[in-house]
């Protein structure tokens, strides 16, 4: 397929001058030769933002986004390739697109900015868009496995501060042809009491999210018989309701169903129960809401 070049920036909210602090919420992208502008804005998970920017009213936050993103839409409609609204302009339809994009672009004041104009080379600018969103603003640059690992940090630091950590260790089990590595497993003497694996649930879409639990369902039942009887999964849900957290619930329930158990991540108390074997029951309410 024909490659078409782009330009494109990322969207940046920095509503303090004075410490240059920003958090990426956007991306807007030009194919100058194809008369395309496009661009994707975050209006609905903004509790990085509301966390990182914590003097800001979180309303303030939504409400500027989401004015921002029918600004854009505005504009993107001004350089659609119907042609809406190009009689008020002397150039042509392809001018029009990159026109804009660049105006909009300019270094200017305010809490919305701009980062420099990068470039790049696609088949498809719609499907580049919604690449450089996902990894420049969602962050799924490595999905599950990234987001595990920063999981896996978590609970790291947070045994190692209870003085737990030494009764967790990585450990391999295998059964012959089929094997896998959990982070936490408590060991008393040589023999492994429990299993402690933190796994991300939170992708964008349901059937990821369906993939990935059924993945490590698959891999403790395949091995149970070399696992301790003892197997916690300490979960990251979506932060949005819809189809993802539906996702999300039926994922949790299939854990459950087989016995094993799931605890919410972000609960430390939680956790520290599981480390030091306190009874916790099957699952803390707030995952199933």
């Amino acid at each position: 397929m024909k490659k078409h070049a782009v330009s494109y920036a990322i969207i940046r909210f920095q509503p303090h001058v004075e410490t240059e602090e920003f958090a990426n919420v956007g991306i807007v992208l030009v194919a100058p030769r194809l008369g395309y502008l496009d661009f994707r804005i975050e209006t609905k998970r903004l509790a990085r933002l509301t966390k990182f920017f914590d003097s800001m009213d979180a309303r303030m936050v939504r409400g500027v986004l989401r004015s921002y993103n029918t600004e854009l839409t505005r504009i993107r409609d001004l350089a659609g390739h119907k042609g809406d609204g190009q009689g008020r302009f002397e150039f042509e339809l392809r001018d029009n697109a990159e026109h804009l994009f660049h105006a909009l672009t300019k270094d200017r004041e305010g809490m919305i900015r701009f980062s420099d104009v990068r470039f790049a080379m696609t088949d498809s600018p719609t499907t580049k868009l919604q690449d450089l969103f996902d990894y420049y603003v969602r962050r799924n640059f490595a999905g599950a496995v990234y987001r595990e690992g920063l999981l896996e940090k978590h609970v790291r630091g947070l045994l190692k501060m209870r003085d737990l950590g030494q009764n967790f260790k990585p450990m391999s089990f295998s059964d012959g042809l089929y094997s896998a590595k959990f982070p936490f497993v408590e060991v008393v003497g040589e023999k492994p009491l429990k299993v402690l694996k933190p796994i991300f649930l939170g992708q964008d879409e349901p059937t990821r999210i369906l993939d990935h639990g059924n993945k490590w369902l698959f891999t403790i039942q395949r091995l149970k018989d070399r696992l301790p009887p003892d197997v916690v999964m300490a979960v990251e849900g979506p932060t949005d309701n819809g189809k993802p957290r539906q996702a999300f619930r039926q994922a949790v329930k299939l854990f459950q169903d087989h016995k094993i158990r799931v605890i919410d991540v972000q609960n430390e108390d939680e956790l520290i129960k599981v480390a030091e074997g306190t009874p916790t029951g099957r699952a803390p309410a707030p995952l199933l809401v």
